[in-house]
């Protein structure tokens, strides 16, 4: 989706708006962290809490070896490493998959919460750019 400009600026935003759906997809997402993550503890598998704005509730992605294995939600009432049925969260009225490019302008908190990385962001668009 590239087309002639006079303005780079113009240019550049839209390069940064395609990068940007790129980590949209839940998918290419379980590949990044694998990467960043693993450059930084050597671990291939871990977690994610992803919190939004007005809601109880938030969205925990599991991954390993790059690949996403589950999307689970979790209540603040859920002991740790427990979660709650998907469709008496917040989110049930998306698919797993779909929540995070449904609804990435609504994300007011990320966590990666792991012995070996603690790290938090408080936008989507920040945690794309320590990611990238």
């Amino acid at each position: 989706m590239f087309w002639k400009t006079n303005n780079s600026t113009e240019q550049k935003d839209i390069f940064r708006n395609e990068i940007f759906q790129e980590y949209l997809d839940p998918d290419r997402l379980a590949r990044n962290l694998t990467l960043a993550i693993s450059k930084k503890t050597k671990s291939t598998s871990g977690h994610i809490h992803i919190h939004f704005r007005n809601r109880l509730d938030h969205v925990v992605y599991i991954w390993s070896n790059g690949l996403l294995r589950k999307v689970v939600a979790k209540s603040p009432d859920c002991p740790k490493g427990q979660c709650i049925k998907w469709e008496r969260s917040d989110f049930c009225n998306y698919e797993p998959k779909e929540v995070i490019g449904q609804l990435h302008d609504e994300i007011s908190f990320i966590r990666i919460d792991d012995w070996r990385l603690s790290k938090t962001w408080r936008s989507y668009r920040k945690f794309i750019r320590w990611l990238s």
